[in-house]
């Protein structure tokens, strides 16, 4: 006599065939995997993918930030090269006591190339930023030779003057006199921006 499967009951599994028992076991088997996989294993997987991508993200922050470790030194270099290269620089920035010698210098050096001077001025300063701008309209004549060997001095002086707009042309009927007139400036100090130097 064959058993109707619809008759068997959990509590009667003892006196269930063997067959019957492994499949029942095996069924139970699978549903516990699987719900085991669909309830434990499948977040835990969300989790460790996100785990995963979030140590890409820290590894790369982190070579990003060993390389800006390791290029330190080269920056605090740098930086101490460009504070040398400001020092310099605002070393030659002439102080308001010493505009006066840089006019006299000037002169000195005009005089020096036998150049005669129509106009040696300082214009009125400007203020661009924390520097004064201070303009120096200067109208020499000479011969040729003197007025480039004025330039050139004037490039070499120990405090910065920029030579800008210049115009140069023949002084009257005398081929070799020149007139050379050249908007020069200079920078100072903001008495403000010097108090805490």
């Amino acid at each position: 006599m064959e058993a109707d499967w619809r008759d068997w009951e959990l509590d009667e599994i003892p006196e269930w065939s063997a067959t019957a028992r492994r499949v029942v076991l095996t069924i139970t088997g699978l549903i516990v995997l699987v719900a085991g996989l669909f309830f434990v294993v499948a977040p835990s997987y969300d989790q460790i993918t996100q785990a995963e991508q979030q140590e890409m993200l820290l590894k790369n922050s982190f070579r990003f930030k060993a390389q800006k470790v390791a290029a330190l030194p080269d920056v605090d270099e740098q930086v101490e090269a460009l504070n040398r290269f400001y020092i310099s620089l605002t070393r030659q920035l002439p102080q308001d006591e010493e505009l006066a010698q840089l006019l006299a210098g000037i002169n000195d050096i005009g005089q020096q190339y036998g150049l005669s001077f129509e106009r040696l001025d300082w214009g009125y300063r400007e203020q661009v930023g924390w520097l004064y701008k201070v303009p120096l309209d200067i109208v020499v004549t000479g011969n040729y030779q003197g007025i480039g060997q004025f330039s050139e001095a004037m490039a070499r002086l120990p405090r910065i003057v920029a030579l800008q707009d210049f115009n140069l042309k023949r002084e009257g009927d005398q081929g070799e006199i020149l007139n050379f007139s050249v908007a020069a400036h200079t920078y100072r100090y903001v008495d403000r921006y010097m108090e805490g130097q």
